[in-house]
């Protein structure tokens, strides 16, 4: 089984699991503190392609990446802003997954186009961000091909019931992805013990395959769909509001969220956590030796 370097694949489990927001938040702050990012787009909604301030029609509709599969042609990425590079989604990206359901070379077709891109140098780290398990074969191949593997996931006992099959979907996968460790994501600052709760449960869960992250992102609605209506990352949206004087707030009606600035905190802390793992995993996989 090939494996595309420098991958990052994040989500896995059902819709709803904050697997957009995560793979585009830590794409934009990797990219704001000068790492080269392609961030590849795997669901048909666009989601991710939304998110950073695309229209998926002006670009694509994902046919690029289908291009690129299907028929070879060189993978076509847009920029969204500086060190960030997307290949767009959209209703091609459908097409493409029906194919690779009966595609006889599925994961090396589909791993081809993204091993060329990395090996142009031109990135230093490809992000996945993928569709809903099971609603689409595209989810299937990142797994099979990606090299790191990133969980997030909410409180509700659904959530992390569903981490127990975990193990289970990537045997079934035949993957030797790695997982570096699970997100508690959109779970409340004001209620300690039912954080604490939570990552004793992933720990459990997943004792002996990976631990849990530190960082817990907490729930901030309002910052949330004010960013995206403003067509900006979580940090950026935060950097702007801190421009922003009170009396000019006053004046102009801006409402802007109290957490906002905890929030964008908690998403540097976990880029940085997960940075440090991936960095840990590169010298355990190199036999334990750095090189300088």
């Amino acid at each position: 089984m090939r494996t595309i370097p420098d991958s990052v694949v994040v989500g896995i489990g059902k819709g709803g699991s904050c697997k957009t927001t995560l793979s585009t938040q830590l794409a934009g702050i990797w990219a704001s503190e000068g790492k080269r990012i392609l961030l590849a787009d795997l669901d048909m909604q666009a989601s991710a392609s939304k998110v950073v301030g695309l229209d998926p029609g002006q670009h694509g509709d994902g046919r690029h990446l289908m291009d690129s599969v299907m028929y070879g042609d060189e993978l076509v990425t847009v920029k969204a802003r500086d060190n960030l590079e997307i290949v767009v989604a959209g209703r091609h990206t459908k097409t493409l997954s029906n194919h690779l359901v009966t595609a006889a070379n599925g994961p090396e077709s589909f791993a081809l186009p993204f091993e060329k891109v990395v090996a142009s140098g031109r990135f230093d780290r490809l992000v996945f961000d993928l569709p809903p398990s099971g609603s689409s074969r595209l989810a299937d191949m990142a797994m099979q091909t990606g090299k790191y593997l990133l969980v997030p996931t909410s409180s509700g006992v659904d959530n992390i019931e569903g981490l127990r099959v975990l193990a289970g979907e990537l045997e079934e996968l035949e993957s030797n992805i790695l997982l570096l460790g699970v997100v508690l994501m959109k779970i409340s600052a004001a209620a300690p013990r039912k954080r604490a709760e939570a990552r004793q449960d992933v720990a459990n869960i997943l004792a002996g395959v990976a631990d849990p992250f530190q960082t817990i992102i907490r729930e901030a609605g309002a910052a949330y769909d004010d960013s995206r209506k403003a067509g900006l990352f979580i940090h950026e949206y935060a950097e702007w509001a801190s421009t922003v004087s009170v009396a000019n707030q006053i004046r102009g009606g801006i409402k802007i969220p109290t957490n906002l600035a905890d929030l964008a905190r908690e998403f540097y802390e976990l880029a940085d956590e997960v940075d440090d793992r991936i960095a840990l995993a590169e010298r355990l996989l190199d036999g334990g030796t750095t090189h300088e």
